[in-house]
């Protein structure tokens, strides 16, 4: 028993040592054969430690133009992915900035009864507005992982990509550790013959939509421009994302619940309603759909058109859709469609007119107003939809999104909001601006 064991320890240490000579030789490279690699790290943070983040800050400087709604008088203008101002409007003629509302990922919102709804990368978040000097985050009402994001949004700023060398690799993203706010960059040698170049920088993607403050069994709700994709019809709020509506129901104490999704087979990106109408501008065409059972949305009909970036309004009779071209709207169309929708089953396109680079856009009877880039603000005769004529043109450096208030006008641009009086139409006269940035 005992020469037993003697033969069997010494078998062990001998294969042992042959395994270890073994394991020593693949690990063994000569350092020639190695090279710096540089990998592209995401950064991670949970939802609870994003809702740590978010506060009530002092006036900031407002350089990029995003998203914007009115409720009673004051205006909120986002922020992209880093939260919304809040301007007092009680003056028109002397808008006061008021403070920041900090969210990270904050690219929409909508308003419903002094609670505040506004996304935060993946998750929803509501704040009680009822104090507007202080508002205050309501976080047991926080919906989280409901709206798809751009993990790669923050890439571009994150890193880099000059310093970067011959060699670099992504690390695959893994949802189970939170949400990608950031990226980081670290340096690994490894095996020339494991390597493949260098990836090109991602752009990330240019996500719109479109809403009104109309009917609503809610007490009050906020008027959103045309670029929204956040929409309150009845006691549901109306999302997009992505691919698909969301739907939250509201309860009587405004807490927000997962209700419903629904695929809209297309990149949708706004939302306007119209009485029981809803219309939905996508990347590749308009759909409607039947919203007067709020809970249960119906498909009517759709009209496709070239791939672009699409913002839609709508009168009884026609919807006037801006087809915008550039890097994140897959063409270099840019114009102003009319359709025909008096009847639902048979849309037709009846007239088109070239625009520059539109952007948001608000009708008022016969008059069509186009947010135009840096083209300014296009005033259109609309009374014959057949054939639309530009008759305004006011110069300003850039035009993002309109609200109409007739009489009056609210323009967001980049750092600037405008306000208009529209009593002369076609005629526009700009009775105040609100430097926001610095930088203008």
């Amino acid at each position: 028993m005992k020469l037993f064991s003697l033969s069997f320890l010494r078998l062990f240490l001998v294969g042992l040592l042959f395994s270890s000579c073994i394991i020593f030789h693949e690990e063994v490279i000569d350092d020639e054969d190695l090279v710096d690699v540089t990998y592209i790290l995401p950064v991670y943070e949970t939802t609870s430690q994003l809702v740590q983040k978010v506060s009530v800050d002092p006036p900031k400087d407002y350089a990029e133009a995003g998203k914007i709604v009115t409720y009673q008088h004051y205006i909120f203008i986002n922020k992209p992915q880093e939260g919304i101002h809040v301007v007092d409007n009680s003056d028109p003629a002397n808008p006061q900035n008021l403070h920041f509302i900090s969210i990270p990922g904050s690219l929409d919102m909508s308003i419903i009864d002094d609670h505040l709804y506004s996304d935060m990368y993946s998750a929803l978040v509501v704040f009680d507005i009822s104090e507007i000097t202080s508002p205050e985050l309501i976080e047991d009402f926080t919906v989280e992982e409901v709206f798809y994001y751009d993990p790669y949004i923050t890439l571009d700023a994150s890193v880099n990509f000059a310093e970067i060398g011959e060699y670099s690799r992504y690390e695959s993203i893994d949802n189970s550790l939170g949400i990608v706010t950031s990226w980081r960059t670290e340096i690994r040698r490894e095996p020339l013959e494991d390597q493949q170049l260098r990836y090109l920088s991602l752009e990330s993607a240019d996500v719109a939509a479109t809403s009104s403050g109309e009917d609503s069994t809610f007490g009050e709700v906020s008027t959103a421009g045309s670029m929204t994709r956040f929409l309150p019809i009845d006691r549901y709020l109306y999302t997009i994302n992505f691919n698909e509506l969301v739907l939250f129901s509201i309860a009587d104490d405004y807490r927000p619940s997962r209700f419903a999704r629904l695929d809209t087979s297309t990149q949708a990106e706004t939302l306007f309603q119209l009485n029981e109408l809803l219309f939905v501008g996508s990347t590749t065409g308009m759909l409607m759909y039947d919203v007067s059972r709020p809970d249960n949305p119906n498909y009517i009909n759709s009209i496709e058109h070239f791939r672009s970036c699409d913002p839609v309004v709508a009168d009884l009779s026609y919807a006037y859709v801006t087809l915008r071209g550039g890097t994140n709207c897959f063409t270099e169309t840019n114009q102003l469609q009319i359709i025909d929708i008096r009847d639902p089953q048979n849309l037709t396109v009846v007239s088109r007119q070239v625009m520059f680079n539109p952007h948001g856009l608000a009708i008022h009877e016969d008059f069509l107003l186009v947010c135009d880039g840096s083209a300014g603000i296009k005033v259109l005769d609309v009374s014959d939809r057949e054939n639309p004529e530009v008759m305004t043109t006011e110069s300003i450096p850039f035009a993002y999104d309109i609200i109409v208030d007739y009489p009056s006008a609210v323009v967001v641009g980049e750092g600037v909001i405008y306000q208009y009086d529209l009593s002369a139409l076609p005629a526009i006269t700009k009775t105040a601006e609100l430097i926001l940035s610095t930088k203008q």
